[in-house]
């Protein structure tokens, strides 16, 4: 089990060093003992680093924090002990986003949140058991999608990492979140609560519980043992409509896709959207329903370079709603033998990546290095010959994550497939 350093701040204390803000640094805690208002006096800030092992503001047995809002939150982790209700005002200084405890059974449990905004499939999650991606296309049914807002690290003290002699596994608890907007994303009958287990997201909730989904709207479910995050999933689809399959083969350069369908009752169209990763998709074309009652066959041809790409619909119905399918992946290999490949892949601070390709264009191009929200991070005018051609790029400089790197013609159209790769 971990130690930490911890400090025992009155409120005080806390008054007296306000002009200065409040951060916890990794392995320390902020203590409270008992009442602690974070509104705001002279600017400060609450926050706590966000690392393996982060910083704390703590709250012991009744101890609490009040004048939470959206501008007055802890950008960071709080962590509870005792056997209290609770409720962390966790957000990341600019948007509250709480998480409530019903009573743990032990004075020992230890229990720590915080809100991490962003997409869960990204490495946000910086605490063990389980860091890194949570991915939001892992899910168990009756869960059919996970929301990329955002999620709560859920830390327990029976994990090892809340200190020496803390207890508490979760189970049995009764967890409320407030939640951001989800008018978009479903329906308030079909929101869940969902946990991560290691490898794929559950249903928490197992029944409707949510008063709303518009920004503060509240959801709630029962902690289970073996979660590690804590997320918004939605359950069977709201629209009358039934998905009976939904499949993708390959014919040349091109993905075919196919689905079947029942109950095209209020259905308005079906629009493909198509990946490089699974993770960022693109709107390639849309598809008027039938509107037929006993439903209909769909095929599409979509123009593929070779290599895997990712697809889903995004199914609309006449009022608004709409639904994800499952995704779908296809491979296909070009009469042209067009191809792509990376290396070394993970790539060392000290060693360039390579990019091999043979493609039958010739003349200026494009390649562009992106990270995983899409942000630039180089960008060369390169002179591409028709056949085999060969690009080393130095990338020492990158910090340590994942990257893209994709080739686009004088039409901005793609060369090959984009090419993923590790830099260590």
């Amino acid at each position: 089990m971990k130690l930490f350093s911890i400090v025992l701040l009155s409120l005080f204390v806390l008054v007296s060093i306000i002009a200065q803000g409040n951060r916890v640094f990794s392995g320390a805690e902020l203590i409270n003992y008992g009442i602690v208002n974070i509104s705001p006096v002279n600017g400060i800030s609450w926050s706590t680093e966000r690392a393996a092992l982060p910083g704390y503001f703590s709250a012991v047995n009744t101890a609490t924090y009040i004048g939470c809002s959206d501008t007055d939150n802890i950008n960071g982790y709080v962590k509870k002990y005792g056997n209290n209700p609770f409720i962390f005002p966790v957000g990341n200084g600019s948007d509250l986003r709480t998480l409530e405890i019903s009573a743990p059974s032990l004075i020992s449990d230890a229990y720590a949140t915080a809100w991490i905004l962003g997409n869960p499939g990204l490495d946000l999650d910086p605490t063990a058991p389980n860091p890194g991606r949570h991915s939001v296309f892992s899910f168990a049914w009756p869960i059919v999608a996970v929301s990329n807002v955002g999620q709560w690290d859920w830390q327990v003290g029976d994990a090892g990492n809340l200190g020496l002699g803390t207890t508490g596994t979760g189970a049995g608890l009764t967890i409320t979140v407030s939640i951001p907007d989800m008018t978009l994303f479903s329906p308030k009958a079909y929101l869940r609560l969902v946990g991560w287990n290691g490898t794929k997201w559950i249903d928490l909730s197992g029944k409707a519980t949510a008063n709303g989904n518009t920004e503060n709207s509240l959801l709630s479910g029962t902690m289970i043992t073996g979660i590690t995050a804590i997320g918004i999933g939605r359950v069977q689809s709201p629209l009358a409509l039934i998905l009976e399959n939904f499949y993708a083969i390959s014919s040349s350069c091109n993905a075919v896709l196919n689905w079947k369908t029942s109950n095209e009752i209020n259905t308005d169209l079906f629009v493909v959207e198509q990946s490089d990763d699974g993770i960022h998709f693109r709107q390639i074309t849309s598809i008027k329903a039938s509107g037929s009652s006993i439903g209909s066959n769909y095929s599409v041809t979509i123009p593929q370079p070779s290599g895997v790409a990712y697809y889903r619909l995004n199914m609309k119905d006449n009022d608004g709603a709409s639904t994800y399918s499952e995704l779908v992946s296809c491979r296909t290999s070009c009469e042209e033998k067009e191809y792509m490949i990376l290396y070394p892949n993970p790539v060392s601070a000290f060693d360039p990546v390579n990019l091999k390709f043979v493609t039958g264009y010739r003349g200026p191009a494009e390649f562009i290095l992106f990270n995983t929200i899409g942000q630039r991070m180089l960008t060369r005018n390169i002179e591409i010959k028709e056949g085999e051609n060969f690009i080393s790029t130095d990338v020492s400089d990158l910090a340590a994550a994942t990257y893209f790197i994709i080739v686009l013609n004088a039409d901005g159209k793609q060369i090959g497939t984009g090419q993923k790769f590790v830099r260590q």
